[in-house]
């Protein structure tokens, strides 16, 4: 069950003990809320996330989200745990023709 890219590992009994009554609880299904305020209706291919520190999976921690979701979720995390990042915008260059020479162009 664990992932290469996990960095807390699971507990040995996440796949038979932990786990499966997540997912019963949420009923199978994705735990995802639309903006527009509807559940995301994915039954295939879930998978349990924690909902803070990925080491305490107690069942209240711990939601089902699709694999869509969860990667989406991680990768919002991954983000905001890097903080800002610099500005790549360019400074705005004037036109040359309205640059100061402070020499002849030859």
């Amino acid at each position: 069950m664990a992932t290469p890219w996990r960095t807390a590992p699971l507990p040995a009994d996440w796949a038979t003990d932990i786990r499966p009554p997540i997912l019963e609880r949420d009923g199978h299904q994705c735990t995802w809320t639309r903006a527009d305020g509807t559940r995301c209706t994915e039954t295939t291919q879930l998978e349990v996330d924690h909902l803070g520190d990925p080491d305490d999976h107690r069942p209240h921690m711990l939601r089902t989200l699709c694999r869509h979701h969860h990667r989406r979720r991680t990768a919002i995390q991954a983000n905001e745990a890097q903080g800002p990042r610099p500005s790549r915008a360019r400074p705005a260059e004037q036109h040359p023709g309205l640059r100061r020479l402070d020499r002849p162009p030859f």
